[in-house]
């Protein structure tokens, strides 16, 4: 009994860690720290895929599991970026323009984790509806990784842009397919997935040996935004295509 009940707070654990990861994020964004920041959020992002599937693998997922999820999720990756981007690229634009701006991913991912949440209440489906925060998140730390290797594109004109546009998708009516179930038992797409990820982890940790780990993270989040992007215009098109077709 006490071993079921120790298991059953796994899930829990996690979830803990993955918001004393922002936590100790923030700090060392403060001490300028910003790359060890940058990997809180990427081991973050790694325990958040994790957690809410294994309560469901064992059977103990809740509301207040899943309402304790999207509260670390707020503080890891959307406040935590917020943070970098301010004391990186707007902290010294004139009023409180740089707050705004770097606000932008906090305020836009609270409108997408209360969305995901009111909507998880009515259906479940393969796909979010909007740019997951976590994916949200992994793109501005590879934007960061990238202009830490190569400094020349560090222009907050360039950089602010990319970051507010990719961070309305958070926002958007885009489909973007969710994250495996643990297992291999749950259909071929699934396994795919799993395949795909294990793939993006072992180049990702082999990258970070030579200092390149900023294209592989780079590559896997542009996949992922790309993609939806794709699938979302085409749907659109074969939409209309099938309208006119009926008129």
């Amino acid at each position: 009994m006490n071993k079921k009940r120790a298991r059953n707070h796994i899930p829990g654990i996690i979830t803990f860690v993955n918001l004393f990861l922002g936590f100790i994020a923030v700090i060392n964004i403060f001490q300028e720290n910003y790359i060890f920041a940058c990997y809180c959020i990427i081991f973050g992002s790694i325990l958040d895929s994790i957690d809410g599937k294994l309560a469901r693998l064992l059977g103990i997922s809740s509301s207040f599991g899943a309402e304790i999820d999207s509260l670390a999720d707020l503080i890891s990756f959307c406040l935590v970026p917020a943070v970098l981007i301010y004391t990186l690229y707007t902290f010294n634009f004139p009023g409180i323009s740089g707050e705004l701006i770097a606000g932008i991913p906090l305020f836009l991912g609270a409108i997408r984790l209360a969305r995901f949440n009111v909507s998880a209440l009515e259906k479940t489906d393969s796909y979010f509806e909007g740019l997951p925060t976590p994916i949200n998140a992994l793109t501005i730390v590879a934007i960061i990784f990238f202009v830490h290797d190569n400094p020349q594109y560090s222009d907050p004109k360039l950089l602010l842009p990319i970051i507010i546009a990719i961070s309305f998708l958070m926002v958007s009516k885009i489909k973007y397919e969710k994250f495996p179930i643990l297992n291999f038992d749950s259909g071929f797409k699934n396994s795919f997935k799993i395949i795909i990820l294990f793939i993006f982890i072992l180049f990702f940790g082999i990258a970070y040996f030579y200092n390149e780990e900023s294209w592989i993270l780079m590559v896997f989040v542009s996949f992922y935004i790309l993609s939806g992007i794709l699938m979302h215009v085409l749907f659109q098109n074969k939409k209309i295509k099938t309208i006119r077709e009926s008129q």
